[in-house]
């Protein structure tokens, strides 16, 4: 739930946080100090980590493909900044930067999924799929948003 569902009510982790978006630029070369300033951040605010990146496919690609000075992988070196993983986030819009610590945000699945029966006719039988779920922010302070 890193951007919420307006439809549904749900504030997403992204649209909750209180701190200005960290911009990173159209290059690789900016993700470590943006990276580490948003570490900082949520360091400065009491909230602890380890911590994880949640990045859009496009700024995923541009982490895998680089290499800084000397060799050492980007990867590798935002896993050093963050204490964690890196993680390809396809519904993601930039990226975030969230703590790990655990309790800050709760994703509720109040039932399996269910097939229901909807109607028929002679050739098609419509079925429906039905999950109950919720999502809660109990620290907003716990994630510092990216933009492209």
């Amino acid at each position: 739930m890193l951007h919420g569902f307006a439809a549904g009510g749900i504030t997403g982790i992204v649209e909750a946080s209180p701190y200005e978006p960290r911009a990173v630029g159209d290059g690789a070369d900016d993700y470590p100090r943006v990276v580490a300033r948003a570490v900082e951040v949520l360091l400065r605010a009491g909230v602890s980590g380890p911590y994880a990146l949640a990045i859009a496919p496009d700024g995923w690609t541009r982490i895998v493909e680089s290499a800084e000075r000397g060799g050492h992988l980007l990867l590798h070196h935002l896993r050093d900044i963050l204490g964690g993983p890196v993680v390809w986030a396809p519904g993601c819009s930039g990226g975030v930067v969230v703590s790990m610590r655990g309790g800050d945000f709760v994703f509720e699945c109040g039932e399996d999924i269910s097939v229901g029966y909807h109607d028929h006719d002679a050739t098609v039988a419509r079925l429906y799929l039905e999950e109950s779920f919720s999502f809660r922010i109990n620290s907003p302070d716990a994630a510092v948003a990216l933009t492209a």
